[in-house]
């Protein structure tokens, strides 16, 4: 009797889940000032934009702390003022049901040659698109309670702005290699195999910003502020090659991924130095930030190294596809956290109770596990400044390189405090039948009303 080996669609659940978890053991869509795996809060809808109507402005521009803080207030705070997640897919449909017939295939033992021929010119034309396209990737945020906090402080003549928030971030991909038929028991094989990236980021961040210069433009007064944000990053970053026929029904899998884990993370400490410009008019205003100028660096552990050193055969097994996946994926790797550049404007009534903004990358950046993004956004967003009336905001965003996703987010504020705010990308995928967005998002957060 064959061993069976395959990967059930309830295996890549439950590898998934597992992929989650260790992220929580280690430790954007898009990034903003700083680093930011998943978009906070009311910023979620509103892209990176800086608006007054809620303090997780302070994680953009670090120059808005002055407007964030209204006349005559002296502290601002997020009580629990976010907790998110995103799932991002490939274009790919239904590649869970091909990989299900996969497995039917590799665990059918009366298969004859001609049947398992078939079956394999079959899946050598598909599994090179699933290897181009077929990839999941999963964001989570959390804001600590009471974070971020603001403080005007006369000394200073400005606001300093803390914040400390958690993210995790993992990402599948497949790596796709030819099947094979042996002629003499008909029994199907492949080297293909799940690429695995993830990690957990820790971000505690110290900001100041204040006004540096009131002119009066066409009998308008004004005025330019200035802000810097320095932020610590303790980042854990940890990736695997895993071959679907070491994917074993059991807990062999479960074990020998704990393993990886615990023996090839690593933990890096790096600051990231964030500048911003904020013009602010009447009824307008346009800002500049600059983000992680410095371009910190973090370390994952090398896979596919000193191989024969591994005792166990499953481990072992997962190192030598490694190496036979070396043309594609980086045996050793340092992710890097890349300096980008966004412009920002608004246009909004004097009491900014309706909003138009709207933002762009300058330039595109790769997050920690690889992907590449560069957005620009719109938003419009009414604050009803009230503990009955919701406020309302709707966004879109679109990225121009890497997944080139356009995606739709809508929010609303209720009792004055409690954000809910959901987004869901126009390009679909099919599953099981039906369409589905490839990216969908959620975030919650109550935070201290304006």
């Amino acid at each position: 009797m064959k061993q069976k080996k395959s990967l059930s669609s309830a295996n890549v659940k439950r590898f998934a889940l597992l992929g989650v978890g260790l992220i929580g053991l280690g430790g954007s869509v898009s990034s903003m000032a700083g680093y930011q795996v998943h978009s906070p809060g009311a910023m979620m809808t509103l892209g990176k934009t800086t608006n007054p109507s809620t303090i997780l402005s302070f994680t953009g521009n670090p120059a808005g702390g002055e407007l964030l803080l209204s006349k005559g207030e002296s502290v601002r705070m997020g009580y629990f003022s976010s907790l998110g997640i995103d799932v991002e897919t490939g274009d790919v449909d239904n590649f869970i049901d091909e990989i299900d017939e996969l497995q039917d295939a590799l665990d059918n033992d009366n298969l004859t040659l001609t049947e398992a021929n078939a079956i394999k010119d079959k899946f050598n034309a598909i599994l090179p698109v699933m290897g181009e396209d077929a990839k999941v990737t999963v964001g989570m945020g959390l804001h600590v309670p009471l974070m971020p906090f603001a403080i005007r402080s006369d000394l200073l003549g400005g606001v300093l702005s803390f914040d400390l928030q958690a993210a995790g971030l993992f990402d599948i991909s497949f790596l796709d290699a030819e099947v094979t038929v042996d002629t003499v028991n008909a029994d199907l094989a492949t080297d293909s195999s799940l690429y695995v990236k993830g990690g957990s980021i820790l971000t505690g961040s110290i900001g100041y910003s204040r006004e540096v210069w009131e002119p009066t433009l066409f009998d308008m007064e004004s005025k330019l502020y200035a802000g810097f944000q320095t932020n610590v990053y303790a980042v854990s970053l940890n990736k695997q090659v895993l071959g679907l026929e070491n994917i074993l029904e059991g807990d062999e899998v479960g074990d020998a991924v704990r393993d990886e884990f615990d023996e090839n993370t690593v933990d890096t400490t790096q600051v990231g130095l964030d500048f911003g410009l904020l013009w602010a008019l009447p009824n307008g205003q346009l800002g500049v930030t600059f983000s992680n100028i410095n371009e910190p660096e973090f370390d994952y552990g090398d896979i596919g190294i000193n191989c024969s050193g591994v005792s166990d055969q499953v481990r072992q097994s997962n190192c030598l596809l490694a190496q036979t996946f070396s043309g594609e994926i980086a045996l050793k790797e340092t992710a890097v956290m890349n300096a980008q550049t966004t412009i920002e404007g608004a246009l909004y009534t004097r009491e900014k109770t309706w909003l138009l903004a709207g933002a762009a990358d300058l330039n595109s950046t790769f997050d920690l596990v690889g992907r590449e993004s560069q957005y620009v956004s719109a938003s419009a967003s009414y604050f009803s400044n009230s503990y009955v009336i919701p406020s309302l905001r709707i966004g879109m965003s679109q990225n121009l390189v890497g997944s080139e996703l356009t995606i739709v987010g809508v929010g609303t504020t209720l009792f004055g405090m409690v954000n809910l705010d959901l987004s869901a990308s126009l390009d679909q995928i099919e599953v099981d039948g039906t369409k589905v967005p490839r990216q969908v998002g959620f975030n919650i957060g109550i935070e201290e009303k304006f």
